[in-house]
């Protein structure tokens, strides 16, 4: 390896040299670590294709005779046996098997799994007595556990758990950011330790590759940081040349960048457990140093340790949920609140008016826009108007309106020329599906932090092969970093109560619009049910509801042997009225002449316009001689009212009882003929034809 002196490299240079460590093939080294050994079986376990170089030392049978020799005979029938049944279904035996295999009937640790079309088993020896205190370690991290209530704690706990169990110098967790930048932020520490506690570390410290090997095998093991690795030989006649994957291992090797990272920094063993969230995402390691001498811990300590740390996960989730389900019911609690007063609180302006305050205090947001079709509202610290429309313009055609978008270097994102002051966003959509999307907007201001770094994170070269990778720090000294243009990181919980929030608002509006969209409806409908039914200028029945109401009423009188009678009456001389004064005036006075008519009706009486100035009254329940009385009221009260410029105004009215043959058609004619009569004998009188 040549050492480049390029302390600080070009865009280009680092891109090629996070390449060249992003490609490093550290699942297929061809090689193990010396604390154990290895065999490679073809599928049914009837040859050794593969055998580790250290194979005399470890199992007392030198790998040339083992690539020769019958499995069955190397480690037994029984071993074969369970191996070659549990492999036939998964990819690795979960369990922990242990079995007294070579000469020296020793007793090892056996870790199996497939690797592609074969099946790998690696040898440890395990100490000739068990440490039977693990049992109670683990009965006492149960109850441990079930009375932590806080993130730290928990942390707290379980490194000082794992250093005591294991003799590591330094135990720490290690969290990711969504960067995968990573920061201690618990350790426990043997006396005359460096803490790292908050220190930083850059992404490039553990490259992709191997972020994914601990999603498939959660534990990695390093006994001696800096033995020689051992080479895997193959069979003679094998004609499979296939590089062997150690992933499911645990004695894979340590690739020599990693173990000049790990000598840098003054590691001489290391344990490592990887955190995962409740997405199946790695979010952190628990890690573990020895700085002085080699510290090997027996097979039994370190699955130990993996088990305290699959103990502790389930709790973390826990706890980090009940954490969010605090934020989710506080917004929770704002939305009833909403619902309460629903029906004045459409607009936006109005409900973060109301609730701005509450939310800024939730979501530790400076500033929140609420956007719905053209309406707005503002609270806080926030860009000006143009800008909000620009940034809401590029999510709309950025971002996936079914998550949330955010940053928390605003000035980094496409979105830097329209922050104003602002240095972080939560953007998400409301889910209503129209074509002009609804947001939900919390911004935050800077923050400036100074940031601790494990070493300074320069990017130095190494030539690995013919690849440019990057070379391992050399300092680990403390590094400070002011860092600026930065908002706080927006949590995972405040993320999903933001989302939660906004399916919230969105039922809200949706509700509000759905009711506001019926009662335009059932005004329309009302309207139009009106106009189906009454006089546009009188309010009164139309021809089409009377001549309904009055054969109802004959139907009425025919089955119950009741008295019902019609009057018609004519505005006398109205084409004159309209000819002198105008439409306008002609219609005012028969607006005038309803509301009189109205006033002397009984409640059961009816009245419709049965067109131009001629109107219909329905009398139930009157005879002859009463509705005879009826109309002379009408008559009388008509003249003695003023109608303002035209003065007074008279009818003539015509009265039909029904008779029990009766017809609409032929009440209506007998009517007819009685107004017709009153106007022949003078008008502004009544007549009936009974």
């Amino acid at each position: 390896m040549n050492d480049s002196s390029q302390p600080f490299l070009s865009q280009g240079q680092l891109a090629d040299a996070l390449r060249g460590c992003a490609e490093e093939p550290v699942h297929i080294p061809g090689a193990i670590q010396p604390h154990g050994c290895l065999l490679c079986l073809d599928d049914r376990a009837e040859t050794v294709h593969q055998a580790s170089a250290n194979l005399e030392s470890v199992l007392g049978i030198s790998p040339e005779q083992a690539l020769g020799e019958s499995p069955r005979r190397l480690l037994g029938d029984s071993l074969i046996e369970r191996l070659v049944q549990a492999l036939a279904t998964t990819q690795r035996v979960p369990e922990s098997l242990s079995a007294v295999l070579g000469p020296g009937q020793r007793r090892f640790q056996v870790t199996a799994y497939r690797s592609g079309a074969r099946l790998v088993v690696e040898l440890e020896p395990l100490p000739l007595q068990d440490d039977h205190r693990l049992l109670g370690v683990l009965n006492r991290w149960l109850l441990t556990i079930g009375d932590t209530t806080r993130l730290d704690e928990l942390w707290n706990r379980l490194v000082a758990e794992v250093r005591e169990i294991t003799g590591f110098d330094r135990v720490m967790i290690y969290r990711f950011d969504e960067r995968w930048n990573g920061s201690v932020v618990a350790e426990s520490l043997a006396e005359g330790v460096d803490s790292l506690l908050g220190h930083h570390f850059p992404a490039s410290d553990i490259p992709p590759q191997v972020r994914h090997l601990y999603d498939r095998n959660r534990l990695r093991s390093i006994p001696e940081a800096a033995a020689a690795a051992v080479p895997l030989l193959r069979a003679p006649r094998s004609d499979d040349d296939t590089p062997l994957d150690l992933s499911l291992g645990v004695l894979r090797a340590v690739s020599p960048i990693h173990q000049e990272y790990l000598a840098n920094m003054g590691v001489s063993s290391a344990l490592s457990v990887a955190l995962h969230d409740d997405e199946e995402r790695l979010s952190g390691l628990l890690s573990c140093h020895a700085l002085g001498a080699p510290l090997s811990v027996s097979p039994s300590v370190r699955d130990t340790v993996h088990a305290l740390v699959q103990i502790a996960v389930p709790q973390l989730m826990l706890l980090r949920s009940r954490h969010e389900n605090e934020l989710l019911q506080r917004v929770q609690v704002g939305r009833e609140l909403l619902n309460k007063a629903h029906e004045r609180w459409i607009d936006p302006e109005l409900i973060v008016g109301q609730r701005g305050d509450e939310w800024l205090t939730l979501f530790r947001a400076d500033g929140l826009v609420l956007q719905h079709r053209a309406h707005r509202g503002v609270h806080g610290t926030v860009p000006d108007a143009a800008n909000l429309e620009r940034i809401e313009a590029w999510l709309k055609e950025h971002t996936d309106r079914a998550d949330a978008w955010y940053s928390h270097h605003l000035k980094e994102t496409p979105l830097a020329a329209w922050r104003g002051d602002c240095c972080g966003l939560l953007a998400v959509a409301l889910p209503i599906d129209t074509d002009q999307p609804s947001w939900l907007l919390l911004f935050r201001n800077e923050q400036v932090v100074t940031r601790r770094w494990a070493g300074v994170p320069e990017k130095r070269v190494k030539t690995h092969g013919d690849r440019v990778v990057l070379s391992p720090r050399r300092s680990f000294t403390e590094w400070q970093e002011k860092v600026s243009d930065h908002s706080r990181v927006w949590r995972r919980s405040e993320r999903r109560a933001a989302s939660d929030l906004a399916e919230n608002l969105a039922a809200i509006i949706a509700s509000h619009e759905i009711h506001l969209l019926n009662a335009r409806l059932r005004q329309v409908n009302d309207r139009l049910e009106r106009l189906a039914s009454h006089d546009s200028l009188t309010g009164v029945w139309n021809r089409y509801r009377i001549e309904q109401a009055i054969e109802e009423e004959l139907a009425a009188a025919a089955r119950y042997s009741r008295d019902c009678a019609l009057l018609l009456f004519d505005v006398d001389h109205f084409k004159a009225v309209n000819d002198d004064y105008g439409h306008e005036i002609g219609d005012k006075v028969l607006k005038t002449l309803v509301d009189v008519v109205e006033d002397t009706l009984r409640e059961t009486d009816r009245l419709g316009r049965w067109g131009g100035e001629e109107f219909v009254v329905l009398a139930t329940g009157t005879h002859a001689r009463g509705a005879e009385e009826l109309a002379e009221r009408l008559r009388e009260r008509i003249m003695e009212t003023s109608f303002e410029e035209v003065g007074r105004v008279t009818v003539s009215v015509g009265i039909a009882a029904c008779r029990p043959e009766d017809t609409l058609k032929t009440l209506l004619a007998r009517a007819d003929q009685a107004m017709y009569k009153a106007k022949q004998t003078g008008r502004n009188c009544v007549h009936s034809v009974d």
